[in-house]
């Protein structure tokens, strides 16, 4: 087993930054609900790992006039300042994307519904991932609306209507490894109409005494500044 594997699952499913080929294809946005995939658009974030301040990162999401297909679905194409495109869909009150990583010469795409914005507080909704990287991985990501409705200042700003959904992921192969293993997540979005996501607080302990993993990460992600067109 691979000393890394669990360590590049865990954190690679609260990014969504993906790399694919992508179909030029004209764009007729929808209502600006909890996104904007109007052409032009664009988001600054400030990135910051609270324990390992070197790792820190500010980037730009910008939205394209290109649709791509996958997953039986039409996703809106953004591109990354820091490398990459991310992929967004809205179906109704669904908000889905696509969420990308590579162990080895093994890429793997996965698809994440992230939030439901017509779910009472209280909804949750469970997904699972049985993936195979030479070792069988189990991944279940469960999200829930913890609120609705809230008020929500980030840096200067402060955004009303804002939806708070709490993820947690677990992994239920770590049970069935000799010594065992845990996975405790406590990761918190903030959803802000047409802007999107506007905060992430991610906290991930990931022990694997087999593996000789020990990780932490902690990190926190805010909207600086958002041009919505």
């Amino acid at each position: 087993m691979k000393k890394t594997i669990f360590a590049a699952l865990a954190t690679a499913l609260i990014l969504s930054s993906c790399s694919k080929s992508d179909d030029p294809a004209p764009v007729n946005p929808a209502a600006d609900k909890y996104m904007s995939i109007t052409n032009g658009s664009s988001w600054n974030y400030a990135y910051v790992d609270l324990t390992d301040p070197t790792n820190n990162d500010n980037y730009t999401l910008t939205s394209t006039n290109r649709d791509t297909a996958a997953a039986g679905k039409s996703y809106h194409v953004f591109t990354n300042s820091s490398g990459g495109n991310e992929y967004y869909n809205i179906s109704s009150s669904d908000y889905y994307t696509l969420q990308a990583f590579s162990l080895g010469t093994t890429d793997t795409t996965l698809e994440n519904l992230y939030l439901k914005d017509g779910a009472a507080a209280g909804t949750s909704w469970a997904q699972n991932y049985s993936l195979n990287f030479g070792l069988p991985v189990d991944i279940i990501i469960t999200n829930k609306i913890q609120e609705k409705g809230i008020s929500k200042t980030v840096g200067t700003t402060s955004y009303s209507n804002v939806i708070h959904v709490v993820t947690t992921i677990s992994i239920p192969t770590l049970a069935t490894l000799p010594g065992g293993g845990t996975i405790t997540t406590d990761i918190h979005y903030y959803y802000a109409p047409k802007y999107g996501m506007i905060q992430n607080d991610a906290k991930i302990d990931l022990v694997v005494p087999l593996a000789a993993i020990d990780q932490h990460t902690n990190s926190q992600t805010k909207l600086v500044s958002a041009t919505i067109l």
